[in-house]
């Protein structure tokens, strides 16, 4: 009986061998491809254009100067970091109560402060996360906030701040005076033509009965996350570009539970030379280091070299894609698995629509980590009418363990639908709403916790506020 015990796992030892290697062996030639395909397009683009005639910048007119300056700017921030997804605060993750971050400012003035607080109603079918004892609940919210959009020709700003309090109807959670506190920052500076500073950073801090981490459901657990994306972009001549970055992302959770804190760091460099006015080419390395606070398992150290291309394929689509292999080291295992980022982007007459997926080496959230990250997302952002901001994201997210080896198996799938909507009435009035669906299921394979989740939530409400706007000193 011994002897077929080892047995079986020196074939299961054998298997896993031979799987990694597949799948190294796919990587290398998934790189190679996209060497060549760099090789094959960068001519044909070239001869579909004729060759440039001013590299040099243009200056835009006066009128669309203005017009770009009175949008936000949270939505001017470039993209930049390890994926192709932008880097700024994800729009999925905006508070109802904050979509006011994302409209133009009230006035034609380069600083406006609004302070106000909304009153909203919300509907859950499931509030404690936990399809094993369904529960259905009427929240009454009270949302004190404060909004700063700062405007100026080479500088923007957007922050907010938003504290809600929470009153259940039916009782089934103690009513909570500091439920949920989000912070949205995003900032772009640019001091020289040749140089552009940003900064994003996201913050939440979430006690309620159907707290997520990360984008995962672990029961309800109340959690501390927050999100910080330094960005430097620099131009070394009239088509090449120069782009550096970093992330430090915490995880932190209050109370018992099955949550796993965590710390993650990275750091992002991108190189892009404009081979045609169509076509250009990126060759980059990016670093991420994750510590799993809690002990919970080894930490790891993860590097990805990266080639890729963008493409404008019309004057408003644009196609992006990189990746080649991460080498990630876990305890005394070594993996290659493959990393990288595809995206597409349609401006459109009335906003933009895109669509990203990427797959990286990370944590799972509250599940811990390290695992091997694959999302896809899309968005459609409908923005160009003053006063009305809509935002529509879909996502599914799959984490999966690197090594078997690994004190938890995870194996965990998150589908998410939001859709947020707000209309400005007034300069002191805004009516807003919103629906989300949240769709989770633990893997067979998964040794963690099982947190299987199904949940609909509907929200409306209005926010009254009272503007400030100013100019700032020369």
């Amino acid at each position: 009986m011994a002897q077929s015990s080892e047995r079986l796992r020196v074939g299961v030892k054998h298997d896993d061998i031979r799987g990694r290697n597949f799948e190294t062996t796919q990587v290398i030639r998934a790189f190679v491809i996209l060497g060549l395909i760099l090789c094959v397009m960068a001519p044909h683009a070239w001869a579909q254009q004729p060759p440039p005639s001013g590299l040099r910048q243009q200056a835009p007119e006066p009128e669309e100067e203005e017009t770009e300056r009175r949008g936000s700017p949270l939505l001017r921030i470039p993209i930049l970091g390890p994926t192709l997804a932008p880097t700024f605060p994800a729009l999925s993750g905006y508070p109802l109560e904050l979509l006011g971050l994302l409209m133009s400012p009230l006035e034609r003035r380069e600083v406006n402060l609004l302070p106000a607080i909304a009153i909203s109603e919300e509907f859950t079918d499931n509030i404690f996360l936990n399809n094993d004892n369904k529960r259905y609940e009427f929240i009454t919210g009270f949302t004190p906030s404060i909004t700063l959009l700062a405007n100026r020709p080479r500088f923007q700003l957007a922050a907010g701040f938003s504290n809600t309090s929470e009153i259940f109807a039916r009782g089934s959670s103690p009513n909570d005076a500091f439920a949920r506190q989000n912070l949205v920052v995003g900032t772009f500076w640019q001091p020289t033509p040749q140089l552009t500073l940003t900064l994003a950073d996201t913050f939440l801090r979430d006690e309620s009965p159907d707290a997520t981490a990360g984008g995962f459901a672990l029961g309800g657990q109340g959690a501390v996350s927050n999100t910080l994306t330094p960005a430097v972009g620099l131009r070394l001549a009239p088509q090449t570009r120069l782009d550096l970055g970093a992330v430090y992302s915490l995880l932190r959770f209050e109370g018992q539970g099955a949550g796993i804190e965590s710390d993650t760091y990275g750091f992002m460099s991108n190189l892009n030379h404009g081979f045609t006015p169509l076509f250009t080419g990126m060759i980059g390395y990016n670093f991420t280091y994750i510590d799993l606070r809690s002990g919970h398992g080894d930490n790891a150290t993860s590097h990805n070299p990266t080639l890729g291309f963008t493409f404008r394929i019309t004057p408003t689509l644009t196609f992006s894609i990189d990746g080649g292999p991460a080498f990630t080291q876990l305890g005394r295992e070594d993996f290659v698995t493959p990393a990288g980022s595809a995206g597409v982007v349609q401006r459109l007459p009335f906003g933009s629509a895109s669509l990203f997926y990427s797959r990286n080496v990370g944590v799972a959230g509250g599940f811990g980590g390290p695992t091997d990250n694959q999302i896809v997302s899309g968005t459609l952002l409908v923005s160009t009418v003053r006063d009305l901001i809509v935002v529509f994201n879909p996502s599914w997210t799959n984490a999966e363990s690197l090594s078997n080896r690994q004190i938890q198996r995870i194996d965990v799938s998150v589908l998410t639908l939001g859709l947020g909507a707000a209309y400005r009435l007034s300069p002191y009035v805004t009516i807003f709403g919103g629906y989300s669906f949240l769709l989770q299921r633990v893997g067979r394979f998964s040794t963690t916790q099982d947190f299987d989740a199904d949940q609909n939530r509907v929200k409306v409400g209005v926010q009254f506020g009272y503007p400030f706007a100013f100019d700032m000193g020369k």
